[in-house]
């Protein structure tokens, strides 16, 4: 018998009336857009399911469904508190599977720290599996390690990001493969957030590739670089656009970089219209993971600029083209960037296929029914 599948906080569409401003805008969305290609992916690889958000009464949520089903990010780390959550899966009575958790930490070398309640939410996850299968999703080796160091179980299993398996009829790895033997005229950035001290210098020269490409600055988060890339320049203060000014293009007036800004910057959130915006593009890259992966699942080369435990352990678990921002020394051109970033396409369809089956064995067993293009890939 078919278990019916209710995803909690993963709703890939936002709402019409969440578009009214940058904040509206990032609430939808758990505070970055690029959550969205995640959420996207688990509700087109479920097409029986319910969408319903944490606040759900918890009568609601059971009688929604059999299993309960959440599309997770980084929330492996000192910067979560999830003992509500926890409460809440523990008072469905429901079983759960939770689907490409991540650590977050400077770099894989850290152990991550957890806050009580997180501890508790993720015991909550393992103690309450659909079936004797894995059914908690990770990223990659270093979170694997980390949740070990909390949760001595069987009940895991390395999945990458969902988002990887979001085109699932075409051979995308062919088509990125063919991308990066072309040149990169158009360039499109997946930008940062304007308080990194660290990432300044590789920010300013993306800004700059865009300027000198005619390409795209795309912004997932924070609020501030939101309502920059929506024009929202009334809610700022003269003091934070000056200082987002000075980390993005320096030396340029306030009036230049709204200018800017409106030419360039953007703030996508529709996963299909982002895809089909970045077909418009020779190569995609920028600290920005899931920026970067969408290109690939639209069959455009891309790179992503790893700063953290996040942005790296998800390449090296999936393939994507990598470099760590450390590396990058010299001027950021098209050719630069070529010389940078690799792709092996062969390497990608094996990864993704292996990844795609212990994916697929989650969903199976916790009985739900699978859209058939996944398990067509994984086979």
């Amino acid at each position: 018998m078919t278990r019916r599948a209710v995803i909690l906080d993963g709703n890939p569409q936002v709402p019409p009336g969440a578009t009214a401003d940058g904040r509206a805008l990032l609430a939808a969305c758990g505070g970055n857009t690029g959550n969205l290609a995640f959420r996207f992916a688990v509700s087109a690889h479920l097409p029986e399911h319910v969408h319903l958000p944490w606040s759900a009464p918890v009568e609601r949520i059971r009688a929604a469904g059999d299993v309960l089903v959440l599309p997770l990010a980084n929330q492996l780390g000192p910067h979560t508190d999830l003992g509500e959550q926890a409460d809440k899966i523990l008072a469905t009575g429901l079983p759960v599977i939770g689907l490409g958790l991540g650590a977050q930490a400077p770099d894989t070398r850290t152990p991550v720290v957890l806050t009580p309640g997180t501890r508790r939410w993720l015991r909550a996850i393992l103690d309450r599996p659909p079936a004797a299968a894995p059914n908690l999703g990770l990223r990659g080796a270093f979170t694997e390690a980390q949740v070990r160091r909390f949760a001595a179980v069987p009940g895991i299993a390395v999945i990458g990001c969902p988002s990887n398996l979001i085109a699932l009829d075409t051979d995308i790895a062919a088509a990125v493969a063919e991308g990066f033997r072309r040149p990169f005229a158009r360039i499109a950035v997946t930008a940062g957030i304007a308080h990194v001290p660290a990432l300044r210098g590789i920010e300013q020269a993306l800004a700059r590739l865009v300027t000198r490409t005619e390409g795209a600055y795309i912004v997932q988060h924070d609020l501030e670089m939101v309502q920059v890339a929506r024009g929202e320049f009334d809610a700022l203060a003269p003091e934070q656009v000056r200082r987002i000014t000075d980390y993005v293009l320096p030396g340029a007036t306030a009036a230049e970089f709204q200018a800017w800004a409106r030419r360039h910057a953007r703030v996508l959130a529709g996963i299909e219209a982002w895809m089909s915006c970045l077909r418009r593009f020779d190569f995609v890259t920028g600290t920005r993971f899931h920026g970067v992966m969408l290109a690939l699942q639209a069959g455009v080369p891309a790179g992503c600029i790893a700063h953290d435990s996040r942005t790296q352990e998800m390449c090296v678990t999936m393939g994507v083209p990598v470099v760590e921002a450390t590396q990058l020394a010299g001027p950021i051109t098209p050719e630069s960037l070529r010389a940078a970033f690799s792709f092996d396409p062969d390497r990608f369809r094996q990864a993704r296929r292996s990844l795609a089956a212990r994916y697929l064995g989650i969903l199976d067993a916790a009985g739900l029914a699978v859209a058939p293009a996944l398990r067509r890939l994984a086979a």
